[in-house]
This record gives C-alpha cells, sequence and structure tokens, in this order.
C-alpha cells in the first residue's frame, strides 16, 4: 500500500471516530473506551533499555497502553497515539515468546498471561507504517493552528505564525511538505 492510500485508509478511521479536532490523544483513549465497551488503561511505566517504548494489552475486559514515563511529554503522546493505531485498525501481533518459554522464565504466571503481556511486541511492518500514520494523524488533529487575522495590511502577524498555519492548513495538497511518516518502530537504544 503507498503512503497516499495508507494515509486515507488512516484519515477515514479517524473520521469514523466523529471526535472534535483539537481532543487529545489521552482524551481520544477515553471516547475510544467507552465507544467499545471497555476502558483503555494508560499505564506509565520505566520500561527496559532496548525494549518498545510501548505497547498495547488487549483483554476482553479491558485493554491498557503503556507508555515510557521517563520521556519528553510529547513523545508519550505521540506513542500513546502509536498504541491506540494498533488498537483502533484492530492489529494482531506475532508473538515473540510461547508457552514452553513462558513457563521456564515465569513458572509462577500463566503462560497465557505472559504471552499476552510480554509477547505482544511484534507487529508486521504494514501494520507497524499503519499505527505510526494513526499516530502522526492524531498529533496532527489534536492541534489547533494558531488563528491568523486577515486583515489587509499584514501588519502585527508574525511571519513564523503565518508559515506555521499556512503548514498545518495545507499539508494534504500535492507536493506540500509536511510531517515525515517514517518507518519509526519506538524503539530506545
Amino acid at each position: 500500500m503507498g503512503d497516499r492510500e495508507l494515509r486515507r485508509r488512516c484519515e477515514r478511521i479517524l473520521d469514523e471516530l466523529a471526535v472534535p479536532d483539537g481532543t487529545d490523544v489521552r482524551t481520544l483513549c477515553e471516547l475510544v473506551g467507552q465507544r467499545q465497551g471497555k476502558p483503555i488503561h494508560l499505564v506509565p511505566e520505566s520500561l527496559p533499555p532496548q525494549s518498545p517504548c510501548g505497547l498495547a494489552v488487549r483483554t476482553a475486559r479491558f485493554d491498557a497502553i503503556i507508555y515510557e514515563e521517563r520521556t519528553s511529554p510529547l513523545h508519550q503522546e505521540h506513542i500513546i497515539g502509536h498504541e491506540l493505531g494498533h488498537i483502533l485498525c484492530g492489529h494482531d501481533s506475532v508473538p515473540v515468546i510461547d508457552s514452553d518459554a513462558s513457563r521456564l522464565l515465569l513458572p509462577d504466571l500463566d503462560p497465557a498471561l505472559v504471552q499476552a503481556v510480554l509477547g505482544r511486541t511484534n507487529y508486521t511492518e504494514a501494520q507497524e507504517r499503519e499505527a505510526e500514520m494513526i499516530a502522526s494523524l492524531i498529533m496532527r488533529r489534536s492541534v489547533s493552528p494558531p488563528t491568523i487575522d486577515a486583515d489587509s495590511s499584514g501588519a502585527g502577524q508574525d511571519p513564523l505564525l503565518r508559515q506555521l498555519a499556512h503548514t498545518l492548513e495545507d499539508a494534504d495538497r500535492p507536493g506540500a511538505t509536511g510531517p515525515a511518516f517514517g518507518r519509526r518502530r519506538h524503539r530506545r537504544g
């Protein structure tokens, strides 16, 4: 799937939520939890080095988004948006720990629980791109562009604010440069 097609698909997913622009990612998690009939708990954790910066854990009663607490608030918002993207898109991860390994490493815990929590770190490349696009679009929608006074003289307008508003308002036009939607995996290290 090409970048434009991916973006259109992700825009449709977010449009179906019918949430007003300016809604922050934490409020969006609350709304999605209400709509799906089970809450989404946001869990800040000090995650080990070389581990993902976040992960989504889905259970029958609730979903949890675990995110790195030792990073900037903006990065935390992006991590939460990325993991919410996996939830919104219905992604299933590829287990990275099997039941035999979990019995050996953590013999006192139910292997299914261990797999649900520790095994949910690998998604396909396409799923990662989709979750990353969702996160970027959530971040973009959560920021209201500055209002520009359109007086004819242009007096009092800050050129930097004008450029920022122009960039945010026209990011969809052909040839526009906007947020980079790369293939970051949210791993630290």
